[in-house]
C-alpha cells in the first residue's frame, strides 16, 4: 500500500502534467523504451490527460532490432493496446515504432563495415539505433508546429552516468534537447525512487488493459522479488558488450518458454571474445603510428556464419534480407 508521502508525490505529478498540457498547443512526445520508468511516464500522462484531451501526444518506441524478443513483444502489445484505447475514447494519442536506417543497423555496421562490438569508450550504437530515429521524428514535428516537448522517464539515482548528466543540468525537470532546436525535455518522474515507480505500476494497471505484473516478470525472470528494487537490471540490447554481464537476457532466459534466449548469450560471448583479440582486427597507420582498426573481413564472415547458425537454431530471423544484401555489398567493395 502506498504511503501518504508517495500518494502526495503522485498527485503533484498529475497536477503538474495537466497544467503543462493545457498551457499551450505545443505537441508532446513521450519516448517509450519498454522499461519501468518510461512505462510509468506513458501511463501517468495518458491517465491524466484523458480527463481533458486537447493537443496531440506522440508515443515513440525506437526498435533497435537487437533487443530481447520478450521486451519487444511486450512493447508492441503495450503500444497496440494504447492505440485501440485512444481510438475508442477519441483521444489525440498516436503511437509510432521507429527503426534505424538500414546503413545504421547493428549487424550492418559490425558485420558489414567491421565496427567493433561496442565498449564504454566506443559506444557507437545508441546514437544510431535509438537517438537518430527519434530526433528525425521530432524535427518533423517541429517543422509543422514550431516547437515540441519531449517527456522522458529519467530519474535521479537511476544510474551514476544519469546522475552525472543531470548534475550538469542542475537537477531540473526541464532541460534543452541537445542537437534539436525547438525541443525541450521534461522529466515528470525525476524525483521518484525505484520503489515509488514499482508501487505505482503494481497498484495501478493502465486503462487500456495491460497487466503491469507482466513487466515485473520481465524484470525478475519470474522468480526473484529482490531485483525489482535493487536497480541492478535494465532493459537493453542482447548484443550489448558495454556491460560486463547481460543480466537482462540472463533473467529473461529463466522465464518458461524463453529458455532459448541462452543461445543469444552465447553469441554475445563470441562477440566479446572476438573483440578482445588483436588478430581479429585490421592494422591501420596514421602519421607513422600503427593502431588497431575495425574487424577484418575473415572475422566478420565468421561472425556472420555464426549468426546464421544461431538463426537456424532458434528459428528466428535476426537479419533482414536488406541487411544481408548491404553486408555482402560492403564485403565486395572492400575486395576491390
Amino acid at each position: 500500500m502506498k504511503s501518504k508521502c508517495v500518494t502526495n508525490k503522485i498527485e503533484q505529478i498529475r497536477t503538474d502534467i495537466l497544467n503543462l498540457y493545457l498551457a499551450n498547443q505545443t505537441p508532446w512526445v513521450i519516448a517509450y523504451s519498454g522499461g519501468k520508468d518510461s512505462t510509468m511516464t506513458v501511463q501517468i500522462v495518458l491517465e491524466t490527460i484523458a480527463k481533458k484531451p486537447g493537443k496531440e501526444i506522440h508515443i515513440l518506441y525506437a526498435d533497435t532490432k537487437v533487443e530481447p524478443p520478450p521486451v519487444i513483444d511486450n512493447a508492441r502489445s503495450f503500444l497496440k493496446k494504447i492505440g485501440e484505447w485512444a481510438k475508442q475514447n477519441n483521444l489525440p494519442v498516436k503511437t509510432k515504432i521507429l527503426y534505424p536506417q538500414l546503413k545504421d543497423t547493428f549487424f550492418v555496421l559490425m558485420l558489414g563495415k567491421g565496427y567493433l562490438p561496442p565498449t564504454r569508450y566506443f559506444r557507437w550504437c545508441t546514437e544510431r539505433l535509438k537517438v537518430r530515429p527519434i530526433k528525425k521524428y521530432i524535427r518533423e514535428l517541429i517543422k509543422k508546429y514550431g516547437s515540441c516537448v519531449v517527456l522522458l522517464g529519467m530519474r535521479l539515482k537511476e544510474s551514476a552516468d544519469r546522475d552525472n548528466s543531470l548534475k550538469k543540468r542542475g537537477y531540473s525537470k526541464w532541460m534543452a534537447f541537445e542537437g534539436v532546436k525547438g525541443a525541450m525535455i521534461y522529466a515528470p518522474i525525476l524525483e521518484l525512487s525505484i520503489e515509488d515507480v514499482w508501487s505505482y505500476l503494481l497498484e495501478n494497471d493502465p486503462p487500456w488493459g495491460m497487466d503491469n505484473r507482466l513487466l515485473r516478470t520481465l524484470y525478475t525472470g519470474g522468480n526473484s522479488s529482490c531485483s525489482l528494487f535493487c536497480g541492478g537490471i535494465r532493459f537493453g540490447c542482447w548484443v550489448c558488450t558495454v556491460v560486463k554481464k547481460d543480466k537482462c537476457t540472463e533473467g529473461l532466459a529463466q522465464i518458461p518458454g524463453w529458455e532459448w534466449l541462452e543461445n543469444l548469450l552465447e553469441y554475445r560471448d563470441l562477440m566479446l571474445e572476438v573483440r578482445n583479440k588483436p588478430e581479429n582486427r585490421i592494422w591501420r597507420q596514421n602519421n607513422g603510428r600503427k593502431y588497431l582498426g575495425p574487424l577484418n573481413l575473415k572475422t566478420r564472415k565468421r561472425l556472420y556464419g555464426k549468426l546464421k547458425e544461431l538463426e537456424n537454431r532458434i528459428g528466428e530471423k535476426l537479419l533482414s534480407k536488406q541487411e544481408e544484401k548491404m553486408i555482402h555489398d560492403f564485403w565486395e567493395n572492400e575486395k576491390k
